[in-house]
């Protein structure tokens, strides 16, 4: 069991740092002008303007990983238990909209199976458990593919249900989604080079 404790900190890292890379691209950092330095009233008001732009980060970043930790403790859970996961008692924990749920548990699914073979594999880093599973970049991004996929459906299901409390949705969810896909794509080709 340490060793799927190790595993579990590893990941649970690498999904923290992830989510902290897409929360710094989907979110607007503020940006400095002469004039502010030249006019120090203005030059505050950027600091506050990047004091609530490291909060939202931060905000954003514990908020998009709810659903993956809910599944690696799920896994985790499980294996300790030799028992399998329940997909659809995770996706009623998570109390999305019912018409959402069957995308939910198909994004959990996946996240949980790819967690389960990391929690399983040998290495002690992210980038050697990635390449113990996945062997090859190819069989990686197929993987990843599937991840966006699953989101992206997900995300779509669950739009109507934001657009009533959420401005903007639209905008946040597709930068999401390109950011998202961009940054998995770039750690793919690190991990196998």
């Amino acid at each position: 069991m340490t060793n799927i404790r190790s595993q579990k900190t590893i990941i649970q890292q690498n999904e923290e740092k992830f989510a902290l890379q897409l929360a710094s691209k989907v979110l607007e950092k503020p940006k400095l002008s002469i004039w502010m330095i030249m006019v120090p009233i203005i030059f505050v008001y950027y600091f506050y303007k990047m004091q609530k732009y490291s909060e939202g980060r931060k905000v954003f970043a514990d908020n998009y990983l709810v659903s993956h930790k809910r599944a690696l403790k799920a896994v985790v859970a499980a294996m300790d238990a030799d028992q399998e996961c329940n997909f659809e008692t995770l996706a009623e924990e998570a109390n999305v909209p019912k018409s959402v749920a069957p995308e939910y548990t198909a994004m959990i699914r996946i996240l949980a199976r790819h967690y389960q073979d990391l929690l399983g594999a040998e290495g002690d880093s992210w980038e050697a458990l990635v390449r113990s599973v996945y062997k090859n970049q190819t069989h990686y991004l197929l993987f990843l593919n599937q991840l966006n996929t699953v989101e992206k459906k997900f995300n779509s299901a669950l739009k109507p249900h934001l657009q009533k409390t959420t401005e903007g949705v639209d905008d946040i969810v597709q930068r999401m989604e390109h950011w998202s896909e961009t940054l998995r794509r770039v750690e793919a080709k690190k991990i196998f080079t």
